[in-house]
């Protein structure tokens, strides 16, 4: 499963460091338009999520994951097409805005399967086994789209395309699904009668901390290459080799990252990382070479292995077990939400401020501040349940 979805990140990490740009530039779509578009992605992003997570609990995660692959290449190609036909820029737009549902519906059903092979205290190890193959994809993609870009921009999305291919049939023949179906008298219980949502108070408290630290994170995708392309005479194939730098980093640093965390709760790693986001982005503030901006994905994807792999973990250790795809589809529903309102609300900042970097990262590093104070409360209240695993006091009974 990891490996398949490091060819998807083949695709998606020569595709992302240039969308905002293809089409403010390209396309002529305004830049504030352009933190709509994708705020309508994200919030496609949302119905998936939990639709994809409730599938998986309820039909198995290999036939969701093979949905999923399915809408993402037919949908790629789509705008491949439409690039190629020299369609109205309405419709290039609007079947780009669908095509997060098929990765929407993967995601639940990929975390979960990591879930359903390993012990809880393999956990973290196997997320990060995940992420790590992931981002080698990570890696290769930007600096791939970086020489692509000059040649057009429809052989990215023929190349995002041919990945979620790959990936599908890598999917369809390599991977074992170890859902099991329930028995007939069970499918006739109420926990059967499945809520799209489910969630508890426990969640609800971690995965209001995501949203914020998301709507920081996901500044990634749009505000950062818009913010790069208006305030550096950086050329625009270069910013792949500053995306290059996240994939790097994360199959370099995720398991020494990892391994020195070990000593600490896993909430710690939440906290921290949240930190490292905040600083990374407001240095982007004062910098405008390749070599600052590569400097500044360096601490930015640092925070991104601080809380990546141990996110997923915490769900997958407060959810019930017949409940897993549906938490983490939940959480898929929050960090859906944060990267909804993060490129409207970085776009407006960058529109309000008139490019100017200071007051921008500021301004974002508030949310980074209110993700951290959530983590805390989420910290206290596992540890008046007894689970000092998951909060702060863990670090104080091994002092």
């Amino acid at each position: 499963m990891s490996a398949a979805s490091g060819i998807r990140s083949i695709g998606f990490g020569a595709t992302w460091p240039y969308m905002a740009i293809f089409l403010n530039q390209t396309l002529g779509v305004p830049v504030y338009f352009v933190g709509i578009i994708f705020t309508l992605g994200s919030m496609v992003s949302i119905l998936f999520s939990i639709v994809g997570g409730a599938l998986a609990d309820l039909i198995g995660r290999k036939k969701v994951l093979l949905i999923g692959s399915i809408i993402s290449g037919l949908l790629f190609l789509s705008v491949a097409l439409l690039l190629k036909e020299a369609s109205p820029t309405y419709l290039i737009v609007t079947v780009f805005i669908f095509t997060s549902a098929g990765g929407s519906l993967i995601f639940p059903s990929a975390n979960a399967l990591v879930a359903d092979v390993t012990t809880p205290a393999e956990r973290t190890n196997g997320y990060v086994v995940y992420r790590i193959l992931s981002n080698l994809g990570w890696a290769i993609g930007p600096l791939s789209g970086a020489f692509i870009y000059d040649a057009g921009i429809f052989w990215i999305f023929i190349l995002i395309t041919a990945c979620s291919i790959i990936q599908g049939l890598m999917v369809l023949f390599m991977v074992k699904d170890r859902w099991k179906e329930r028995s007939k008298k069970e499918s006739l219980t109420k926990t059967h009668r499945i809520s799209i949502l489910s969630f508890d108070r426990f969640l609800i408290v971690f995965t209001v901390g995501t949203f914020f630290l998301t709507l920081v994170s996901s500044q990634f995708s749009v505000t950062l290459p818009v913010y790069i392309k208006g305030s550096s005479a950086i050329p625009t194939s270069y910013i792949g080799f500053i995306y290059a730098v996240n994939g790097v980093v994360v199959v370099v640093g995720q398991y020494p990252i990892t391994n020195l965390m070990k000593r600490y709760p896993e909430i710690a790693s939440m906290i921290l990382g949240t930190a490292f986001y905040a600083i990374g982005y407001f240095l982007v503030g004062f910098s405008s070479s390749l070599f600052d901006l590569m400097g500044d994905m360096l601490i930015i994807t640092i925070g991104e292995n601080l809380v990546s792999p141990v996110m997923n973990s915490i769900v997958s250790k407060i959810a019930p077990r017949d409940k897993l795809a549906r938490y983490l589809g939940f959480m898929g529903m929050m960090n859906s939400s944060g990267r909804a309102f993060g490129p409207s609300v970085g776009t407006f900042l960058i529109s309000l401020y008139a490019f100017n970097g200071l007051r921008l990262w500021s301004t974002m590093d508030i949310f980074g501040i209110v993700g951290i104070a959530m983590f805390l409360a989420f910290s206290r209240m596992v540890s008046r349940k007894g689970a000092p695993e998951l909060s702060m006091d863990a670090v104080d009974q091994k002092a």
